[in-house]
This record gives C-alpha cells, sequence and structure tokens, in this order.
C-alpha cells in the first residue's frame, strides 16, 4: 500500500505539473496586452507609412492597443535581430518589407537572423513595384529610346538606385548584362537624394519603388519606360517581362511577421485582424494614394512569397556575381 500511495502522489505531482504548463502555454497564447508593431525603418517611409495605417485599424479588432516602434537601421537588421529574441506571445509583431527579409539574408555574410528560422509569416499586407523613371532631357518614352540615348550620350552610363546591395542595383545592372548596354548603377543612402538628383538631370535614369516617382511622373516631370510587374497606378506601361527581361521582375511587398515560435492559433487569429483591416472602406484607397497595392492573403501565402521573391533575388545576385559582404 505505501509503494501504491507513493505512485498515486506522483501522478497527481506530474498531472499537477502539466496542467499548470498547459496553463501557461494557454495564458501566452492569449495574451491580451499591447502590442507592439516593430518597423525596421524611419517615420515617413513606405514601411512607416503601411505600419501605421494597419496599427490605426487593429486595435478595434483585436480589443488591444497598437504601438509603432520604429527601430531603424542596417536595412532592417537591427529590428529584426529585436524580433528574433523577443517574446512569442504576440507582444511584438515586426512590419517588414520584403528587402529585409529577403534581400539582406542573402548579401550579407552575417546580417544575424536567418528569415526561415527565426521568423514566422504571419500576413502579407500590400506590394509595391519598381519603375524605370527617366529624366525628360532622355527624351525616352520606351525602354528602347532610353537605351540608345544611353549608348549615344558620353557620361550618360550612370542609374541612380536607392541603396548599395538593393534589388535596383540588382536589376540596374542584370540589365546591362542582358541589353549589353554600358550603364552602371550608382548607389544612394536612400530614395531620396536619388529622385532630387533624377529631377535635377544629374543621373538620366533610376530605378527606384513606384510611390517615389509616380507624382513626379503623373505631372509630366519624369517617365516611366519599364516597371517590375504591370500595375494599374501606371497603366500603358510595359512591365521588364513585356520587354523581354523577365528575370527583372523583382517586386516588394510589405508584411507581418512574429518570432519564430508564434503559436498556430495566434497567427491565425493576427491573420485574420489583418485581413479584416484590408477589406474596411478606404484602406485600399489609402493605400493606393501611396502606390501600395492591397495584398490579401494567409500566411501561407506570404510564405510561398518570401521563397518566390527569394529566388528571384537569389537568380540576380548570381548573374551579377554580387559578393556577400
Amino acid at each position: 500500500m505505501p509503494v501504491f500511495r507513493r505512485v498515486v502522489g506522483w501522478l497527481r505531482t506530474a498531472i499537477a505539473v502539466c496542467a499548470m504548463v498547459g496553463a501557461g502555454a494557454a495564458l501566452a497564447q492569449e495574451y491580451k496586452g499591447p502590442i507592439t508593431l516593430v518597423v525596421g525603418y524611419p517615420a515617413g517611409g513606405t514601411a512607416d507609412i503601411g505600419a501605421r495605417i494597419l496599427a490605426e485599424k487593429l486595435p478595434a479588432l483585436l480589443g488591444q492597443p497598437v504601438i509603432v516602434e520604429n527601430r531603424a537601421g542596417a536595412g532592417g537588421q537591427i529590428a529584426a535581430r529585436y524580433i528574433k529574441s523577443a517574446p512569442a506571445n504576440g507582444s511584438v509583431l515586426f512590419f517588414t518589407n520584403g528587402h529585409t527579409v529577403v534581400t539582406v539574408p542573402q548579401i550579407l555574410k552575417a546580417p544575424g537572423f536567418d528569415t526561415r528560422t527565426d521568423l514566422r509569416p504571419v500576413s502579407p499586407f500590400a506590394g509595391f513595384e519598381l519603375a524605370l523613371a527617366v529624366h525628360p532631357q532622355a527624351q525616352a518614352r520606351s525602354m528602347k529610346e532610353l537605351l540608345a540615348y544611353l549608348a549615344r550620350t558620353p557620361g550618360a552610363r550612370n542609374v541612380a538606385v536607392p541603396a548599395p546591395g538593393s534589388a535596383p542595383e540588382f536589376v540596374v545592372n542584370r540589365l546591362a548584362q542582358l541589353a549589353k548596354a554600358d550603364i552602371q548603377a550608382v548607389a544612394y543612402k536612400g530614395t531620396a537624394p536619388a529622385v532630387q538628383d533624377l529631377l535635377g538631370g544629374q543621373v538620366p535614369a533610376a530605378v527606384l519603388p513606384v510611390g517615389d516617382v509616380l507624382q513626379h511622373t503623373q505631372a509630366g516631370r519624369l517617365a516611366v519606360v519599364a516597371v517590375t510587374q504591370s500595375t494599374p497606378l501606371l497603366p500603358g506601361v510595359p512591365s521588364f517581362a513585356d520587354l523581354g527581361y523577365a528575370e527583372l521582375g523583382a517586386s516588394d511587398f510589405l508584411a507581418v511577421y512574429a518570432p519564430a515560435g508564434m503559436a498556430d492559433a495566434q497567427v491565425e487569429r493576427i491573420n485574420a485582424a489583418v485581413q479584416r483591416v484590408l477589406a474596411m472602406p478606404g484602406v485600399a484607397e489609402r493605400l493606393l494614394s501611396y502606390a501600395l497595392q492591397p495584398q490579401k492573403g494567409s500566411a501561407a501565402d506570404l510564405a510561398r512569397r518570401y521563397e518566390a521573391s527569394r529566388a528571384t533575388i537569389a537568380q540576380l545576385i548570381k548573374a551579377v556575381a554580387y559578393q556577400p559582404q
């Protein structure tokens, strides 16, 4: 009997411990405090704008305050590293662009995070294209005319891109190879100075996000001769694929990620809320005003989008022989 009683006691203790662990896990999954939406870029940029549109609508759906926190620097690396070690209970989410999660891990030997193992896809949010924009002095309304202008104009080989080791840089340098053109990507420290020099005629062309050139294109200050993927924001402008350069279709995106350990239930709950935000009246129009195209879908859809983007960037990196830094 004493042995029997000891066994029963052990079983009761084990059951109690399991119950406590289960309760703790459930509590973690049912986190109801404030949510911090971390952005890896400064206030006012494309990622920050998208995050604030989302953060404005989420509290009413989740019943939790949502605070945007900018942890800017190093192409989003600082924020990604923070998310990697953050609690996976839903208290911290990562609102990021594709450059951080797709390109950065491929251009750096030690980025400090691995998208596939350290982050968990939660929800797509929006997509945006890159545009090959041209200054009026080039008198080019097509890719053919632009390449002809660059070929016959001394000193006009520089094409601006917003950052070194970025998709626009790879697009320009691969275009030079495919078109056998004497052009070279010149990397700036951000889109603003690249746009400024393009408008001023210091460079004849640039590859930049559509949102950074759309207003100037509509006003006639710039022309766009190609985009990475066709977009209703620039009707009639051909994609690179339309022009025979299919491998240059390096679109970008905005999405919500979480620390890798987030539970399925939390992922599904947050994804559902993000999808409801995208369906709200006026949200799509607001995103389009910033040249962002709403992208609905599941966490699995985001994972597939990531893999497709990663393959595109990997192909470009290999083609232009870019060496990770």
